[in-house]
């Protein structure tokens, strides 16, 4: 059981880190300093040094902080997720995937200031073997999808982690980047086409009116 000295170190933390986010996404890595982030906080410059001995350990642990709550989101994300190409179930995945961005818009500043300031040092093992976590994860629902087939060679983890990325981008344009409706429709209906592409394909609706037409 955490005792009464540890509660205050983590409550010291968290209100450093708070301040250490809003200060970094606001003026970038380098061009904020331990004495800005002291003064934020309302902690002196050598109670933060106690916490933290350094402006990189610092960001590292905020790195931390928000990977693992970004992979606990994730996570929740697809367990639901029984029929893996099934386009009422991709609806909710992308729904979730919306709050996901839109609720944590400064965790993928983050990333964009390790980007341009770290050549993406902190960040860049969380993009590595995505589709072997889908497999992974969903596991049997995946190799369900590809007994029902045809799949042409494609790997149905393949597949599924392209929709899940999508998904990420979309949201992103619209909300970080202001893209606003950077498709030409509403997000509800921009989701709904982009569903229909992946599960039948750019063409399906052109070959059914093809086959009515005789």
């Amino acid at each position: 059981m955490p005792t009464t000295k540890n509660k205050e170190v983590d409550r010291s933390r968290e209100k450093i880190e708070a301040a250490a986010m809003k200060t970094f996404t606001r003026q970038g890595y380098h061009g904020t300093s331990m004495r800005e982030i002291a003064k934020a906080s309302g902690f002196s410059i050598g109670n933060l040094y106690n916490h933290y001995p350094t402006k990189e350990k610092l960001f590292e642990a905020l790195v931390e902080k928000y990977e693992a709550r970004f992979s606990e989101l994730g996570a929740n994300a697809l367990k639901d997720i029984d029929d893996a190409f099934q386009p009422a179930q991709l609806e909710r995945l992308a729904g979730a995937i919306r709050e996901i961005v839109y609720h944590n818009l400064d965790y993928w500043r983050l990333m964009y200031i390790d980007v341009v300031e770290f050549g993406n040092q902190h960040f860049a093992h969380t993009f590595r073997g995505w589709g072997e976590q889908a497999e992974r994860v969903l596991g049997d629902r995946l190799r369900h999808a590809s007994e029902q087939g045809p799949w042409g060679g494609v790997k149905p983890s393949l597949a599924f982690t392209m929709i899940y990325l999508q998904f990420f981008t979309y949201f992103l344009v619209e909300s970080l980047f202001k893209g606003k409706q950077h498709l030409g429709v509403p997000e509800d209906e921009a989701i709904k086409q982009m569903i229909r592409i992946f599960t039948e394909g750019f063409w399906s609706g052109n070959q059914q009116g093809k086959a009515k037409g005789g």
